[in-house]
């Protein structure tokens, strides 16, 4: 394939469609049509000479090729983020570099994150999306302002992080209809055995969870463990599992992914710092 026919918009469209896991969520997203992203990405396809997404369940995934070529896409933006970051230095461009962490529901931050748009003059956000250690040393590096997280930084840090709340809620459970109609009786205590997909190990939102299981006398069936929490709802809205995420997205989480909530656990709480 010529370099000089590789399309940056394609790559963004790719890009969304696996975030999302649907190219119809996807087209919301970026506000064009279903069609005009099915179109491109098939485009795309052909150019490359592979596949680059499967169905899974009622949306879609990347393929090994396309977890590859989503590899190299993320690594391009994040070059044109830093372009265009460089270029809008200045005087009356104010700007805001942001890390979020990938295991925060992206409802959430985008309701975190809305009322700085209302703001006179609105910053430009540049968010940059990674794991909790790696946004830290770029905040330390101060190649960004601030990381949004579910955990609060170490002590020791050199310059200094500090951490303030910025929400809280209680934790909720969620699954495609017929799993959560299944595990909804009895709950929390029928999430002993039942098919979970967690946060990986070492943060916070993963300790929250072992440290409850523990308490409870409760053993779930761990079918996956998901540094994104996107890819975790993926999962989830395709029936492999249960998922949990904090109950002030309920509705907007049920609606977006066509899954419901099982029930919540007022005894867990989601909280969210912003780190500067």
């Amino acid at each position: 394939m010529d370099i000089r026919r590789l399309n940056y918009l394609h790559l963004l469209y790719l890009r969304t469609v696996i975030r999302e896991g649907s190219v119809r969520q996807a087209a919301e997203t970026l506000n064009v049509t279903p069609q005009t992203i099915s179109g491109q990405l098939r485009q795309l396809e052909r150019e490359l000479g592979i596949r680059l997404l499967q169905r899974r369940g009622r949306g879609v995934g990347p393929t090994e090729d396309g977890r590859l070529v989503m590899g190299y896409a993320d690594r391009i933006f994040r070059l044109g983020e830093e372009l265009l970051e460089q270029l809008g230095r200045g005087p009356g461009m104010p700007h805001f570099r942001i890390g979020i962490n990938a295991l925060l529901p992206r409802l959430l931050v985008r309701r975190v994150l809305h009322p700085l748009l209302s703001t006179q003059p609105a910053p430009r956000l540049v968010c940059r999306e990674g794991g909790h250690e790696s946004l830290l040393r770029e905040l330390t590096a101060r190649r960004i302002d601030a990381v949004l997280s579910s955990d609060r930084a170490p002590a020791g840090l050199s310059p200094p992080v500090s951490a303030r709340e910025l929400m809280a809620s209680p934790l909720a459970a969620f699954a495609r209809g017929d799993l959560a109609h299944d595990h909804r009786p009895d709950f929390p205590a029928s999430l002993d055995g039942a098919p979970l997909l967690l946060p990986s190990p070492g943060g916070a939102a993963r300790s929250i969870l072992d440290d409850w299981f523990a308490t409870r006398g409760i053993s779930p069936r761990i079918i996956g463990e998901f540094d994104d929490a996107a890819l975790r709802e993926v999962f989830g809205e395709a029936g492999a599992g249960i998922f949990f995420a904090p109950a002030m997205i309920r509705e907007d989480l049920c609606r977006r992914h066509e899954i419901e909530c099982i029930g919540e656990l007022p005894d867990l709480t989601a909280r969210v710092f912003l780190l500067t």
